[in-house]
């Protein structure tokens, strides 16, 4: 280290600098632990400097000692002073760190050390520590780094201009990249040019001026930054935040609300909560499971994964046989192959999964297909993200790649010794390949058949109930207390700490959707424990207005807030929601309800006319609605109006959605109508009393339809009885009065 030290710094010449730099970071680390002392009101630790009553600042300490340690600095420019240089250099970084630890103070020409502007200050400093470590270790900007050497050993005019018209080039991308918003970029990438060309061409951030004024037109563009900004960077600055502010303090802290007494005005503010609600690791794990799941991956980013990684493998390989059996002949070798035979088995293998590559298209074509007019639109994303399609077309190219590289090697190759770990491994891809082909064949015999179809569809049902509903306990359903199930509003939206009723009068902010999300326009998911924490920290009531599942129109509202607060973010908002391109089962119980009964509405057109799928159908209704049923009434009995929650679909929400349709529908087929009172006869036995009301007015309603529908006595009754088997006999469940009895009574 010493060496590396006398090498590095004080040879070359900047022991200056490395005092300066040292300089700067102890004295930024000590003020910052001032102020949050001082914050804290730590009695034994000194206050601000405050003579005569005027607060002092210590950006003016540092004016002060910036001044006498450059003027020091240009006085003694024309004597060898290695001594003073580094004292002047410690005074003068002292001074900067007490400046910049106040940057935003003058930025903005108002106290704002605590407030969410006060992080400006933070970055500057960290922009300051970078460039000065970069300095030190001898990495200069543009125009510093020697690109006039050339110029100097020829005094060529052509060797000048080349020269200039490559500094304009790069100092042109690096005001495109600060352009763009990408400060860091920017900034490094005067040291680093590579980068500049990296931020010039990459996205603009969405409120950069390049943005503002470029993108205004170009909403494909905008809607891409702002998903770049969602995915990349918000996670980044959250972690880069948390650091800052470990080592400088808390930023935004909302001021106290005046109450009346000491400030009269017309506006009411709504009182936070008494306390915060905390961040917890599970609920951040669980939001992160939900993005993952709900998110829509490109098709061709797996394969082209794998293809890159052939490539690299096979050039490994192609070079570890080179240096393992260089030299070795066939017949030296117990399991060598013969260059002939190589070459033949590498082009089966590459026509092979060539072929394979063209069925798995045409086996997901057929599923899109068969999706679209046989099941349901909610379906077919759920079979173009599945992932043994994906990796089935990657496998089957890689290998594919894989094997070609082998074989032009092979060609290539003078010394007439085939390549055996190449050879091997292709053998290797070739059987991995066709297990997955014969996964691919089960997963698209799945799809096609409507039974197991509708199995794996009440199976992401089943899961997403259980996701929805995850504090719900079967041990202790039987002593929930009764709890009405239709007092909260059908479509009431998601509120936070929400306002008295009489508060017309709050500060009302409508948060819109701006930019459009490349994966779509449907709400699917809300993560409520970061707004109920956003919600608290601001002090004031946010309701979502969407519900989940609906379609939001572009400026359509999002949030209403309510409140005076000054800290609300609209993009800690928007970070809060989800959008997708369709209200898929995998999103909650209704989007998998309504999947089942868009396939039992499709197998009931005239077109297919197929009861029998709509009666498999109303099975998996059936199950999804006894699970749903307890954790409804456990979820209302213990909810309240303060809690941020979804969309409130109470339980006659989920019936409606489960059976009303498939009622309208199939009043011409006794077999849908009689399992369709089965369901409803289940669930009245499943169900407590409190939620009877909306199963007895649909069965009220299929009587009524009875006599409408049906004329003749013997078509009233067969149609008028519950069966779970739809047309399992002509009496149905009330038929069955001598249940099946094995062995004997009284039999030992």
């Amino acid at each position: 280290m010493k060496a590396w030290f006398e090498h590095t710094v004080v040879d070359t010449g900047r022991l200056p600098l490395f005092f300066l730099l040292v300089a700067f970071l102890l004295t930024f680390l000590f003020i910052r632990f001032s102020v949050r002392m001082i914050r804290a009101e730590v009695s034994w630790w000194p206050g601000n400097v405050t003579p005569g009553g005027m607060h002092i600042h210590h950006m003016v300490f540092g004016l002060m000692m910036m001044l006498v340690s450059g003027f020091a600095f240009i006085a003694l420019a024309d004597f060898h002073t290695p001594v003073a240089n580094c004292v002047l250099a410690s005074v003068f970084g002292i001074g900067s760190a007490l400046v910049l630890d106040e940057y935003a103070l003058v930025l903005h020409l108002r106290d704002v050390y605590w407030a969410e502007e006060g992080r400006s200050s933070i970055d500057a400093v960290f922009v300051a520590i970078a460039i000065s470590f970069l300095f030190l270790f001898g990495v200069h900007p543009i125009g510093f780094a020697g690109e006039f050497d050339p110029y100097e050993e020829d005094r060529s005019i052509a060797t000048l201009i080349a020269i200039v018209v490559a500094l304009i080039l790069q100092l042109a991308l690096a005001m495109i990249t600060l352009l763009k918003g990408k400060l860091w970029t920017g900034l490094i990438g005067l040291f680093f040019p590579p980068l500049l060309i990296v931020g010039a061409i990459r996205l603009s951030r969405p409120g950069a001026p390049w943005a503002r004024s470029r993108y205004r037109d170009k909403p494909a563009k905008m809607s891409r930054a702002v998903a770049r900004e969602q995915r990349v960077r918000e996670p980044l600055i959250k972690a880069k935040i948390r650091f800052q502010e470990s080592v400088s303090g808390s930023f935004g802290v909302p001021e106290p609300i005046p109450s009346a007494a000491t400030e009269p005005t017309t506006v009411s503010t709504p009182e936070p909560p008494a306390t915060t609600p905390k961040w917890r690791l599970s609920d951040a794990l669980r939001w992160r499971r939900t993005r993952r799941r709900l998110r829509t991956v490109p098709v061709w980013r797996l394969p082209v994964l794998l293809v890159v990684a052939a490539f690299f493998l096979a050039d490994t390989l192609i070079d570890l046989d080179s240096s393992v059996f260089d030299g070795f002949g066939s017949d030296s070798l117990e399991y060598a192959v013969d260059p002939g035979a190589t070459a033949t088995l590498l082009s089966v293998i590459a026509g092979g999964m060539i072929t394979l590559t063209g069925l798995v298209f045409t086996a997901i074509t057929l599923a899109m297909q068969f999706g679209a007019s046989q099941i349901s639109v909610r379906v077919v994303p759920m079979l173009a993200q599945q992932r043994v399609m994906r990796w089935s077309i990657g496998m089957f190219l890689a290998t594919f790649v894989y094997s070609i590289i082998v074989a032009l090697d092979l060609a290539l190759n003078t010394q007439h010794s085939a390549p055996q770990i190449s050879t091997y491994t292709a053998l290797f891809l070739a059987i991995i390949s066709a297990i997955l082909f014969i996964a691919l064949v089960s997963r698209v015999g799945s799809i096609l058949n409507s039974s197991r179809l509708l199995r794996w569809i009440a199976a992401e049902g089943r899961s997403a109930i259980v996701r929805s509903y995850p504090h719900y306990d079967e041990s202790t359903q039987d002593a929930l207390p009764t709890a009405a199930q239709d007092a909260l509003p059908t479509a009431a939206p998601v509120v936070a700490n929400p306002a008295p009723a009489d508060d017309d009068s709050a500060d009302l902010l409508i948060v819109r959707l701006r930019h459009l999300s490349p994966n779509g326009r449907i709400l699917l998911a809300i993560n409520l424990p970061r707004l109920e924490r956003l919600a608290s920290k601001w002090g004031v009531s946010i309701a979502v207005v969407p519900g989940i599942g609906e379609f939001v129109a572009q400026n359509a509202p999002l949030f209403e807030v309510r409140g005076t607060s000054m800290a609300i973010r609209p993009d800690s908002l928007m970070s809060c929601l989800v959008f997708g391109d369709t209200h898929g089962p995998v999103v909650g119980p209704a989007a998998a309800i309504q999947s089942i009964v868009d396939i039992a509405l499709k197998a009931l057109s005239p077109a297919i006319n197929d009861p029998g799928r709509a009666v498999q159908a109303l099975d998996h209704i059936e199950d999804l609605l006894v699970l749903l049923a307890p954790r409804v009434h456990a979820d209302s009995a213990t909810s309240t109006l303060t809690r941020i929650r979804g969309q409130q679909r109470t339980w006659t929400d989920y019936v409606s959605i489960a059976t009303d349709e498939i009622r309208h529908f199939s009043t011409n087929s006794a077999q849908v109508q009689r399992r369709l009172r089965a369901v409803f006869t289940t669930l009245l036995a499943a169900c407590p009393v409190d939620q009877h009301a909306p199963l007895l007015e649909r069965l009220d309603a299929m009587d009524a339809e009875l006599t409408r529908e049906w004329t003749g006595e013997l078509d009233i009754r067969l149609a008028g009885v519950a069966d779970p088997q739809g047309l399992g006999s002509e009496a149905g469940a009330s038929g069955r009065v001598h249940p099946l009895i094995v062995g004997r009574p009284g039999a030992k």
